[in-house]
């Protein structure tokens, strides 16, 4: 488990490796939730499944092709971070806590 900020602002980052592949579980902020899910796979991209009036995709998106891009598993990531009525600040905090949380697991994964 990888954990960056705190309070409300906390984001957390667990990984599973399924046989070739790896899950990854982003997850934070007031209220945690399942908000998306990103499959990122060498033949077909990332494609996204999210729930209606979540933004949570613009975080697991990201973070599945990055890890991808490093790693050249095939990646699930689900994603889930809420704040109440979050200011774009806020939400800026959550974002930058979520790609600390994917570079320190890049980091680990390397070692």
């Amino acid at each position: 488990m990888i954990k960056v900020g705190e309070g409300r602002y906390a984001v957390v980052l667990t990984s599973q490796t399924i046989g070739d592949d790896l899950l990854v579980v982003i997850k934070g902020g007031e209220k945690e939730h399942i908000g998306s899910v990103s499959l990122k796979e060498k033949k077909e991209g990332v494609q996204t499944i999210s729930k209606e009036n979540h933004k949570d995709y613009v975080i697991s998106e990201r973070m599945a092709g990055i890890i991808y891009d490093k790693i050249k598993k095939d990646i699930l990531v689900i994603c889930g971070i809420h704040i109440d009525d979050a200011a774009d600040k806020e939400i800026d905090i959550l974002v930058n806590n979520a790609q600390k949380c994917v570079d320190i697991f890049l980091r680990e994964t390397n070692d």
